[in-house]
């Protein structure tokens, strides 16, 4: 139902002129000036003391959620760490064969994620970057909480612009999971933490052999060479997908997977809805598995390799930058 919803959004677009005049403070391309004066209205209703910028803020944030999520097609996979060649030339660039033997890395044992298991996933959407500073930014303010990295930045006097377009730290799980529900109620859709099984079908390209979720399953990183004709060669300033250094946690700065999805490899890792355990794929239902019904720990995906799993504390003892994560649109 959402799906069809989100079509008539974009068709009314065309109809009330996105980009011409309107009375919400924001504007779009993709999100009609009706649906925004409604944020814009539940956003004044529910932060009637905030001031102007912030509630600007607040819509621009609710308005680009929207803007940003791609949908995702459901369908069957098989879920789990599927097998790589014994012997590559390099590891950053293999490609599966249905005789691959060989396992991607050691962990799959301790985490449980060589267990092979077919899934089959509804239609959801899924946002193309994971939140930013400026989401989150607003998310605390809007709650009259700190934002992160406040010491640091009243310290420095660093301005908001500077972390604008970085992937956010969290410190819980249980930050990001309101921080999507927070977008819900602003827009009025079932925005949640994609699952588990959600956000690796969608690494995969819905499901495929990919072992990074890179616009050509290959890792080309920034500053570094691979083998051409006997030779190493450095990758060009066009082939690079993935950063170094010097720009990790910035959000959409290397091509996209074949879905449109931004840094699933290669930046943070991402909390998802499911509570981890390393038998669970073994108890896996088919359709649309949610994960275990308790737990001590949260799964979180990423990183690089689309298969790979890790189960962390849902609290941790400071905001870790590796620690992030992106919303989906759940089915109705």
């Amino acid at each position: 139902m959402y799906r069809k919803y989100l079509s008539i959004l974009i068709s009314a677009c065309v109809l009330t002129a996105c980009t011409g005049e309107t009375t919400a403070s924001v504007t779009s391309k993709t999100i009609p000036a009706e649906k925004i004066n409604q944020i814009e209205a539940k956003v004044k209703k529910l932060y009637p003391d905030a001031d102007t910028k912030l509630q600007h803020q607040i819509v621009d944030v609710a308005v680009e959620s929207l803007e940003s999520m791609v949908f995702i097609k459901g369908g069957a996979f098989m879920m789990g760490a599927f097998k790589a060649p014994c012997n590559p030339i390099s590891t950053d660039r293999m490609d599966w064969s249905p005789d691959a033997k060989c396992n991607t890395t050691i962990s799959n044992f301790k985490t449980g994620s060589n267990f092979i298991h077919k899934v089959t996933l509804s239609d959801y959407s899924l946002a193309n970057h994971e939140t930013t500073f400026h989401g989150f930014d607003a998310f605390k303010r809007a709650h009259n909480l700190p934002v992160v990295r406040a010491d640091i930045r009243e310290k420095y006097n660093l301005p908001d612009e500077q972390f604008k377009n970085k992937a956010t730290p969290t410190k819980a799980w249980q930050e990001a999971k309101d921080y999507c529900l927070w977008l819900g109620e602003l827009t009025d859709y079932p925005i949640d933490l994609p699952t588990e099984a959600q956000w690796e079908y969608a690494a995969r390209n819905r499901g495929k052999h990919l072992y990074y979720a890179t616009n050509n399953g290959y890792l080309q990183r920034k500053g570094d060479q691979h083998l051409v004709d006997g030779r190493y060669v450095d990758y060009t300033k066009d082939e690079w997908n993935i950063g170094d250094g010097n720009d990790s946690y910035h959000v959409k700065l290397y091509p996209p997977n074949p879905l449109g999805l931004y840094d699933m490899s290669g930046d943070t890792r991402e909390w998802v809805n499911d509570w981890y355990s390393n038998h669970y794929y073994q108890q896996s239902s088919e359709l649309d598995p949610q994960g275990p019904s308790t737990g001590t720990k949260k799964v979180m995906r990423g990183g690089e390799l689309t298969t790979s799993r890790v189960g962390e504390a849902v609290a941790q003892d400071e905001y870790y930058p590796s620690n992030g994560f992106r919303c989906a649109v759940q089915q109705i």
